[in-house]
C-alpha cells in the first residue's frame, strides 16, 4: 500500500513540474511575440513531456497473454488514437476560404486604388473634352469676327501623342508576380523558393508564348515542366488565379514572364497536356529599337526557306510582341525560317523531333530595328 502514495506523489510532483515548465514556455513565447497557436503548442509539449516522465516511473504492469493481451492492446490503441485525433482536431485547421479571404484583403486596396485612379482619369478626360468643345466654339466665333490666317491655323495644330512605352506593362507584371507571391514556388534571378515546388523561370520566354503562359496560369493542367510530373499530378500549383487575378493582371504578368530569356539558366522545357503539338510551328518574340524600347505596329514576316513554303505575317502590339503560326509538318524538321521586320532580319532552323508528341514546336526570335 505504501506504493500507491509514492505513485500519487510522483504524479503530483511531475505534473506540477510540467505546468511550471509549460507556463514558462508560454511566457517566453508571448514575450517573443509568438502567435497564440505556438504558445498553446509549447504548453502541450511540456505537458506531454511530464506525462512521459510519469509513465517511466510507474510500476511495471503484470504480463498479459491470450485474449486479455489482445483486448489490452486494442484498448491501448483506442485511447492513443482518441487522444491523437482529438488533440489534432483542437489545433487550427487549414481553410481555403480563410486563405482566399487573406488574399482578397491584400488585393482589395489595390483594386480600389486602381478604380479610383481610373475614375479620376475618366473625369479628367470628360473635363478635357468639355474644354475642347468650348475652345472650338470660341474659335469659331472669333473666326467669324476676324478670320485666322492660314499659316497661324496650321501652326496651332496639336501634334499627336506618341504611343506609350511597353516598359510600364513589364513593371506592372513584376508587381503582379510579387503581389501573388509567385516566388513561393518559382525562382527568378536566383531569388525565390528553396523547395522543389515549381521550375525556375529565367528562360521561360524562350520556351512559352504569351498565350501559353496565360493558359497555364488560369488552367494549371494545361502543361507542366519536365521533371515536375509528380508535382503536376499532386496539383501543387494553385488553381485559383482565374478567380483572384484580373485580365489586366494576367496580361501584365504574362508580358513580364515572356521577357525572361536567359539561356544560361537551366529552365525545364514545357510538356503540353491539352494541345496537339505535331502540326505547325510558331515563331514569336519582341521587336525593339536600338535603345531597347518596344516598337508597336510594325509588320513582322516569317517565311520557310523551302520550295512552296507558305509564310505568315502580323503586326506587333504596343509592347512590340508578335506571334506567327507556320504550317510545318513532321517532314519539315530542319527547315530554315527567315524572320524579318523593317531593316532587321534573322534566320533560324525549325529544330524539332517528329516523334515528340509533347513538346511544342516553336522558337523565340527577337529583332532590333532602326529607330
Amino acid at each position: 500500500m505504501a506504493e500507491q502514495p509514492s505513485v500519487r506523489k510522483n504524479v503530483l510532483k511531475k505534473g506540477i513540474a510540467g505546468l511550471v515548465i509549460g507556463g514558462a514556455l508560454v511566457g517566453a513565447a508571448a514575450a517573443l511575440s509568438f502567435p497564440p497557436v505556438f504558445q498553446a503548442m509549447f504548453f502541450i509539449y511540456a505537458m506531454l513531456g511530464a506525462v512521459v516522465f510519469i509513465l517511466l516511473d510507474l510500476p511495471s504492469m503484470h504480463p498479459m497473454s491470450g485474449v486479455k493481451a489482445i483486448v489490452g492492446l486494442i484498448v491501448f490503441y483506442v485511447i492513443v488514437s482518441t487522444l491523437y485525433i482529438g488533440g489534432a482536431s483542437l489545433l487550427p485547421q487549414f481553410d481555403p476560404e480563410d486563405e482566399k479571404g487573406k488574399i482578397e484583403k491584400l488585393l482589395r486596396p489595390k483594386r480600389e486604388k486602381a478604380l479610383h485612379e481610373q475614375q479620376a482619369i475618366d473625369e479628367s478626360l470628360r473635363q478635357a473634352k468639355a474644354l475642347e468643345a468650348k475652345i472650338q466654339t470660341l474659335t469659331a466665333r472669333l473666326n467669324q469676327l476676324a478670320p485666322e490666317p492660314a499659316a497661324s491655323r496650321a501652326g496651332s495644330v496639336v501634334p499627336a501623342a506618341s504611343p506609350a512605352s511597353g516598359s510600364d506593362l513589364i513593371t506592372r507584371g513584376r508587381e503582379v508576380y510579387e503581389l501573388h507571391e509567385c516566388y513561393n514556388c518559382h525562382k527568378i534571378g536566383g531569388q525565390g523558393s528553396v523547395k522543389k515546388r515549381g521550375p525556375v523561370l529565367d528562360n521561360i520566354g524562350n520556351l512559352l508564348t504569351i498565350e501559353d503562359i496565360k493558359k497555364k496560369i488560369f488552367d494549371t493542367a494545361y502543361l507542366y515542366a519536365e521533371g515536375f510530373e509528380k508535382e503536376h499530378k499532386k496539383g501543387l500549383m494553385p488553381d485559383k488565379y482565374k478567380e483572384l487575378m484580373t485580365e489586366e493582371e494576367l496580361n501584365a504578368l504574362a508580358a513580364y514572364l515572356s521577357t525572361l530569356k536567359d539561356p544560361s539558366v537551366e529552365t525545364p522545357k514545357p510538356i503540353f497536356v491539352k494541345t496537339k503539338v505535331e502540326h505547325g510551328f510558331t515563331v514569336y518574340g519582341y521587336v525593339r529599337d536600338g535603345n531597347g524600347k518596344p516598337v508597336g505596329g510594325v509588320e513582322v514576316q516569317a517565311k520557310p526557306l523551302k520550295e512552296h513554303g507558305h509564310g505568315g505575317s502580323t503586326k506587333t502590339n504596343a509592347e512590340g510582341y508578335y506571334e506567327i503560326f507556320l504550317h510545318l509538318h513532321n517532314e519539315d524538321a530542319g527547315t530554315k525560317i527567315q524572320v524579318s521586320a523593317k531593316d532587321a532580319s534573322k534566320e533560324i532552323v525549325a529544330n524539332y523531333d517528329p516523334n515528340d508528341k509533347v513538346t511544342k514546336r516553336q522558337a523565340s526570335v527577337d529583332l532590333s530595328v532602326a529607330s
